[in-house]
């Protein structure tokens, strides 16, 4: 049997209301927690229709089945609510997905609780059929079990409400939003805690459909009307997620709290890694404290290869414990080009003081380091020894073997020479087949020892001219010694020439040293 009573209206109009809202808003699905909220209007609907099709069936057992699955959509509305408002606000970092699963626990209990109810009466001790005013009902009286499910569900929906209202005071100038926000869980509240109490003259009907379809409409004209939902993923999904750069923010012990897109690619994670991690877990050098705390705007980081800026900023400088903003500019191809660049400068100074065909520094060069070295043992008292060579009848190569084999000679002498000489000696090619070196702390009797290894060297160096026949040369040297009380660099030179030209005229493969001024 049917009865259409004015009960049945406010369910009706409900469902209805809510309907129209899942029909406007379902197009919008890019909206963060848009899944959780069209779940929050189905759960309401199928509430409201539950409880339109107790208000309009007569019969007992259709009845108490209609309330059974109405409270399987009471149980479910605050965690769908509480869902909405963690998702759209981007607060879900804060909770791990264990602490997500075991808000579902409560109300799984209290589903399977309802469905049993007949074997242990934990949410109604009664639920009696009862008549007035023309319309039949249920007249329940509550189990232990309903008081936990109930102090639960509102402990959830206050934490949700403020949640959401807090997200839309920073997002909008206006106050209707937030006030709908607010008022209508309390609408919805406020009609279930009336019927359920002393003070309500119709202890059989369920007002929280009528609470319901007022929460609808406020909802609907004070915050869908307005486009309120896209604030918040305007700001986050149209900027913050298409930023290059990656954003990190994290808590003063350094507890991730949300991050973009760009970041997780930096990290390498996804956001259920990063659930209640540490930022030191992904960046183990990172001085959070010396970038935020200690005035230093930007630190330098390499992940896989690439190099990050990374600078900090505090979100509220009068709290010792405000939560921080890192920014990680990607800066590798930068970097690259600064290293390149740097290579580059260095290889043109090595080519302006390189001879091009022996790889020995050049006449430039060599004349730099023996005024610095002549400066040094001026001021410290100590010594250095030069060494000039040139290769004996070196034109008869050139014109019996080609310049080609010429060339390669030069370079079999360069390498002697190199080979000889210690790591803090100077070797330079100064003329076409004249050669310096320049000994540190070097005495004349050193130097005349390396003269001589040096001359030998050269002899027994031998290059492969184009017919096959081994070509080698000797070389005539001439050394010069400077100390704190002889001459300069610039006389010291000319001497050692000068001993050069004696070893020449003493017949050639010969060592000379110069005789003090």
């Amino acid at each position: 049997m049917i009865q259409l009573t004015l009960w049945s209206i406010s369910p009706l109009l409900a469902a209805l209301v809510a309907l129209g809202a899942y029909m406007r808003i379902s197009p919008k699905k890019r909206v963060p927690g848009m899944q959780a909220l069209l779940a929050l209007i189905v759960v309401v609907i199928f509430w409201c229709g539950c409880v339109f099709v107790q208000s309009v069936f007569v019969d007992t057992d259709i009845k108490r089945l209609a309330t059974k699955l109405s409270y399987t959509a009471i149980h479910l509305f605050p965690i769908t609510w509480f869902a909405f408002a963690i998702c759209y606000t981007r607060r879900q970092m804060h909770l791990s997905r264990l602490s997500l699963n075991s808000l579902c626990l409560i109300p799984l209990i209290s589903v399977g609780l309802a469905m049993t109810n007949e074997w242990h009466h934990l949410i109604w001790s009664s639920l009696e059929r009862t008549s007035a005013h023309g319309s039949s009902g249920l007249l329940a009286t509550f189990g232990a079990w309903y008081w936990v499910q109930l102090s639960f569900s509102y402990v959830i929906a206050v934490i949700a409400t403020t949640i959401l209202a807090y997200a839309l005071a920073q997002t909008t100038s206006r106050i209707k939003p937030v006030l709908a926000v607010i008022l209508a869980p309390v609408m919805v509240g406020g009609a279930h805690l009336f019927s359920i109490s002393p003070l309500n003259p119709l202890p059989w009907f369920d007002l929280s459909s009528l609470g319901f379809a007022i929460a609808a409409l406020m909802l609907d004209r004070g915050v869908l009307r307005y486009g309120i939902l896209e604030t918040i993923p305007v700001l986050r999904d149209r900027v913050l997620e298409k930023l290059t750069e990656g954003v990190i923010l994290i808590n003063h012990d350094g507890l991730i709290i949300d991050i973009n897109s760009a970041a997780l690619e930096i990290l390498d994670a996804n956001r259920g890694q990063l659930s209640n991690a540490q930022l030191d877990e992904y960046l183990e050098d990172f001085a959070l404290t010396e970038l935020v705390h200690h005035g230093r705007e930007t630190l330098e980081v390499t992940l896989r290869g690439c190099t990050y800026d990374v600078t900090g900023s505090i979100l509220d400088t009068t709290d010792p414990d405000s939560d921080v903003v890192l920014v990680f500019r990607d800066v590798t191809t930068r970097r690259q080009t600064e290293q390149a660049l740097r290579n580059a400068q260095l290889e043109l100074e090595r080519l302006a003081h390189t001879d091009s065909l022996t790889g020995l520094h050049n006449r430039r060069l060599f004349m730099q380091r023996l005024r610095e070295e002549a400066e040094r043992v001026s001021r410290h008292q100590g010594c250095l020894s030069i060494l000039l060579f040139d290769l004996d009848h070196f034109k008869q190569v050139n014109d019996r073997y080609g310049h080609d084999t010429g060339d390669h000679v030069l370079q079999s002498v360069a390498q002697a020479a190199s080979e000889v000489k210690r790591v803090s000696d100077v070797t330079a090619r100064i003329g076409g087949e004249e050669f310096a070196l320049l000994l540190p702390e070097t005495d004349r009797e050193g130097a005349m020892r390396l003269a001589h290894r040096l001359r030998a060297a050269i002899e027994s160096a031998t290059t492969l001219a184009p017919d096959g026949e081994q070509v080698s040369v000797t070389a005539s040297i001439g050394v010069a010694t400077v100390s704190a009380h002889s001459q300069d660099p610039a006389s010291a030179l000319k001497l050692a020439d000068a001993a050069l030209y004696r070893a020449k005229n003493a017949g050639r493969n010969q060592v000379r040293r110069a005789e003090p001024a």
